[in-house]
């Protein structure tokens, strides 16, 4: 697909989408993006308007995790309408001004109640690829979703308009609850282990519900200071990020606390975000006192059936980092009917050798963040 090089001071652009077969020149598509143009409330408004949205695509969520100097953004128009969107975070080798421009479960490219577009996806592609590595220097690396539906299809596109896979991800799976079924479907559906605890946890008079107001995060942020105690665990979770992102994003992408007390007392705690079409697991939290009660399954359960009366399609319980027992729990939970995703990895695209060589030192440096306890690194991707 070719470019214009037509700039303006705002950093816009336009070029024409694909023709389709047989069409005339004066009836192609003219789409136009523009690259840091809005408030990070304006943002997130249409960010809402995505099935594809997540937190990492949020600038209330970037912002605050990263940093304004490290958030960019990208909008796709078409005329008046917006038909694609990216958040970016850009890290730069400091003095060099070299360095990584990454989009994290993005572009957006499904807008609600409409058809998907594949060429409003490619076409996005191709504007990334121009303000980011051609106006800035940077390589560019993204990295799709784990939608059971679009990833397949993502990575098609991707490789199709010259990106080159790069496997970064360590634990590539990703659990996934189909909602469509109705109560008696999803409950067949069930690893048979994971439906026995269920039933178990019916004996305990749990209290199952969602938590409002400033006493809510208050709540899950002490079950969560309480699991990490009892487990003697060092945890990369911004539960501190909690209030603000209910304060700052759009009501339907806000964080939801639900708490399950026993005799009153909170036990159990689940954060959840309805993003478009997925619903996500953000932080969950235990007690020593929900395990024998089966907290947790009974939790599980209460939200996969509120979502499920939602509408929405699919419930992304995360990764399992290794560890054997959430592989027991989210698999039993996924069932016969769910899917396990892998994501595919790192998708980059970069125009000289010296952006690549400055992204690779930035993919070594989080390589050792992740894999070294403690290490104190230069603030260029942290």
């Amino acid at each position: 697909m070719s470019l214009s090089t037509v700039a303006t001071a705002d950093s816009r652009y336009s070029f024409p989408g694909p023709v389709a077969k047989g069409a005339q020149d004066s009836r192609r598509k003219i789409r136009a993006y523009e690259a840091d143009t809005l408030c990070d409330k304006e943002w997130d408004a249409i960010a809402a308007g995505f099935e594809d949205v997540s937190y990492e695509q949020t600038a209330a969520y970037c912002c605050a995790r990263w940093g304004e100097k490290k958030n960019s953004h990208l909008l796709l128009r078409e005329g008046e309408n917006i038909i694609a969107a990216a958040r970016v975070l850009e890290f730069k080798i400091p003095g060099l001004g070299k360095g990584l421009a990454y989009v994290k479960f993005g572009p957006l490219w499904r807008r609600t109640n409409q058809q998907p577009d594949p060429d409003a996806y490619r076409s996005i592609l191709a504007a990334l690829a121009e303000e980011y590595c051609n106006k800035r220097g940077l390589l560019l690396s993204i990295l799709p979703r784990a939608n059971p539906e679009f990833v397949a299809h993502e990575q098609a596109m991707l490789e199709a308009n010259g990106f080159t896979n790069r496997k970064l991800v360590d634990h590539p799976a990703r659990y996934l609850v189909d909602l469509s079924l109705d109560e008696e479907t999803q409950m067949a559906s069930l690893g048979q282990s994971w439906r026995r605890n269920l039933r178990k946890s019916a004996s305990s008079s749990l209290d199952i519900g969602f938590a409002t107001g400033a006493r809510a995060f208050e709540q899950f942020q002490s079950l969560h200071a309480s699991m990490v105690t009892r487990k003697n665990a060092a945890h990369g979770d911004a539960v501190h990020l909690l209030p603000h992102l209910h304060n700052e994003l759009p009501e339907k992408l806000a964080p939801k606390i639900v708490i399950a007390s026993h005799e009153g007392k909170p036990v159990a705690g689940a954060v959840i975000a309805l993003n478009g079409d997925t619903a996500y697991y953000i932080y969950g939290a235990t007690t020593q006192a929900a395990l024998p009660l089966r907290a947790g399954y009974a939790l599980e359960w209460w939200m996969v059936r509120w979502m499920s009366d939602q509408g929405v399609r699919w419930y992304d319980l995360g990764g399992v980092g290794g560890n054997s027992g959430l592989i027991q729990f989210k698999t039993g939970l996924v069932g016969r009917q769910g899917r396990i995703v892998e994501l595919p990895g790192e998708f980059i695209k970069w125009n000289h050798r010296a952006d690549r060589i400055a992204a690779d030192i930035l993919f070594s440096l989080r390589a050792c963040h992740r894999r070294i306890t403690g290490l104190r690194l230069p603030r260029v991707w942290r």
